[in-house]
């Protein structure tokens, strides 16, 4: 009987532990297959996915392609040369309503974006600042003789931002105002009446604007060159004169989101000979050498002045300092306790 007793408690612990494999077994079984299921479904998609693309990229047009790829393009912003940033409020510096007339097709720009100019290949002629032509529309210049007034007016200063005129004709201008004199006889420019540093500096009249408006570092850094010692030259008392004589006649600037190196070195170039104009205009070099002698000794008097003035104060308010202390010391008298 004990015997039997046993022999069943070994089949029942071996019938357990016979199921509790299976079980396993199983539970195996229904996790591989269900993780083999979902790797199928997943390289399926994957596939279909491939499948479309592939269908789509043989069927779509150039034109297409194009089109995509410029709605996820978004261009960089222009480079922005001699402009200090400012908000969209107006700048001296550039104008969007304005068009060009140098040869080439420039509509107006009547939205916030840039007028971005297309290289000019007549400019890359070297003789194009001798040869190109001038003078054929509103804006009046010459290549013969000293600048004259009519010139120099505030209408033409207003047609060099607004783009009615050509970058040559904008180069001519300043190169008389600089001195530069042109020999019909040679077809050159000539220096004899330079200012002389600016002579000993640019022997010849360099390119302010950047005529061949390619502005990589090896086509435009000669203009830059150029551009940024006619700005140094500007007092800081002219340095907001382009938007002082051109406002009465409806320019009020240009906005910052709208600035291009064309038209940036453009309203600096018309500031200057705005600044030529009120300064130097009509004066000879001498003559303009004595009065920047004068006015240098009337600045240095004038600070003497001041400093004496400044000293003198700060000696009477000493003295002032003194005397209070004195009279409070001579009427100084020690605290008496009154005993009643």
């Amino acid at each position: 009987m004990a015997a039997a007793t046993t022999t069943m408690r070994s089949i029942r612990a071996q019938t357990k532990a016979l199921i509790l494999v299976l079980t396993v077994c199983i539970r195996s079984c229904a996790s591989f297959q269900i993780s083999y299921s979902s790797r199928q479904a997943t390289a399926s998609r994957r596939q279909q996915q491939k499948s479309s693309h592939q269908i789509a990229t043989s069927t779509s047009t150039p034109t297409q392609s194009i089109a995509a790829i410029h709605h996820h393009y978004r261009p960089p912003p222009p480079r922005i040369l001699l402009a200090t940033k400012t908000d969209d409020k107006d700048c001296d510096c550039s104008d969007g309503n304005s068009t060009g007339n140098n040869g080439e097709n420039d509509d107006n720009n009547n939205n916030s974006q840039p007028l971005l100019l297309q290289p000019y290949l007549p400019a890359m002629d070297p003789n194009y600042s001798t040869q190109g032509p001038i003078g054929h529309d509103k804006f009046i210049i010459s290549r013969s003789g000293p600048p004259t007034i009519e010139e120099l007016s505030n209408e033409q200063m207003l047609r060099i931002v607004q783009l009615e005129c050509t970058d040559l004709e904008v180069n001519t201008l300043v190169w008389k105002c600089l001195g530069y004199r042109f020999d019909s006889t040679t077809n050159s420019w000539l220096n004899t009446e330079c200012f002389p540093k600016w002579k000993d500096q640019f022997p010849t009249p360099p390119d302010l604007i950047g005529m061949k408006r390619v502005y990589s570092r090896e086509m435009d850094s000669a203009s830059l060159r150029s551009n940024q010692p006619l700005v140094r030259s500007i007092p800081v008392d002219n340095k907001q004169s382009l938007k002082a004589h051109l406002k009465p006649l409806g320019w009020k600037g240009y906005q910052y989101k709208e600035l291009t190196p064309n038209k940036t070195r453009r309203a600096q170039c018309a500031n200057w000979l705005i600044y030529y104009r009120e300064e130097l205009f009509g004066y000879t070099i001498e003559e303009l050498s004595e009065r920047r002698r004068l006015k240098r000794e009337a600045a240095e008097k004038d600070a003497a002045e001041k400093a004496a003035a400044a000293a003198k104060e700060e000696e009477a308010s000493r003295e002032r300092g003194e005397d209070g202390e004195s009279k409070v010391a001579d009427d100084w008298k020690p605290p008496v306790k009154e005993v009643f």
